[in-house]
């Protein structure tokens, strides 16, 4: 039985994800989307969507994308911060004339913060509505 809802090929297949991303680049963020949208519908809604016959398959549903907007909403700064020796990478050549140029810090914060809110939006039904856990929250990062 897996760990998460979604897994890397599923993430894939939802947004396109470069092959030459390693799957191990992406596990993480799945791991900690998973841990999060559990404490936002509890083990037992949670469990249940990873089944292959689960109880409420519009949860399940449900559940799936949002962890994947979740897992984008972990990922989307790692996958978008190059590291050179002369810092984080803004623009480089490659082969030639190509020049790829990255998204400034604030667009990637605000990128991030549009798939937390979607996935937050996609689990709000089946939301843990006694106070524990608390739900989710966003926090806001400074960017320098």
């Amino acid at each position: 039985m897996p760990d998460t809802q979604i897994t890397v090929e599923g993430l894939r297949e939802i947004f396109e994800i470069h092959p030459d991303i390693k799957p191990e680049r992406i596990r993480r963020h799945l791991a900690a989307a998973g841990r999060m949208l559990r404490s936002w519908v509890g083990d037992e809604a949670y469990e249940d969507a990873l089944g292959e016959e689960a109880e409420d398959p519009l949860r399940q549903e449900a559940l799936e994308l949002a962890e994947a907007h979740l897992a984008m909403h972990f990922a989307i700064l790692g996958l978008n911060t190059a590291l050179r020796p002369g810092g984080v990478v803004k623009t480089e050549k490659v082969e030639g004339n190509t020049v790829i140029t990255y998204h400034a810090p604030d667009e990637i914060a605000r990128l991030s913060r549009e798939y937390f809110s979607m996935a937050e939006e996609l689990a709000r039904p089946y939301i843990l509505s006694d106070g524990t856990p608390a739900g989710p929250e966003f926090i806001e990062l400074e960017v320098c």
